[in-house]
């Protein structure tokens, strides 16, 4: 398989399994009914599979993970943007800004780590 074929399966792998983190992770995070501590751990936890996960795809594809990184967080970004604009709270846009920051700093770990290991 070529390289271009091998980088667009890649790409659909991630788009797919940001959809799914978006969907299970994020929106579960916030429609949740527990107690604060209880989103908080959820919220917790999501924001550590996205730190791993993006650590993993920078690992894996350290040349350009530009695109794999918004594949990864877009979709949940986006399913959270979506119910602020209905409801609004100022924590969902540090929640933003925190998974963007998490993935980001996740594939440039990963990036780095591919360097070192080489």
């Amino acid at each position: 398989m070529n390289n271009d074929k091998k980088k667009l399966i890649s790409i659909i792998v991630t788009i797919i399994i940001g959809i799914a983190l978006g969907f299970f992770g994020v929106m579960v995070s916030v429609f949740s009914d527990g107690s604060t501590y209880e989103r908080l751990i959820t919220i917790l936890v999501i924001l550590i599979l996205y730190g791993v996960l993006s650590l993993i795809i920078g690992f894996i594809r350290p040349v350009r993970p530009w695109g794999h990184m918004l594949a990864l967080s877009l979709p949940g970004v986006i399913m959270l943007i979506f119910y602020t604009i209905k409801e609004f709270n100022f924590l969902y846009i540090v929640y933003i800004v925190l998974i963007l920051l998490i993935v980001f700093f996740g594939t440039k770990s990963g990036k780095s780590l591919k360097k070192k290991r080489e």
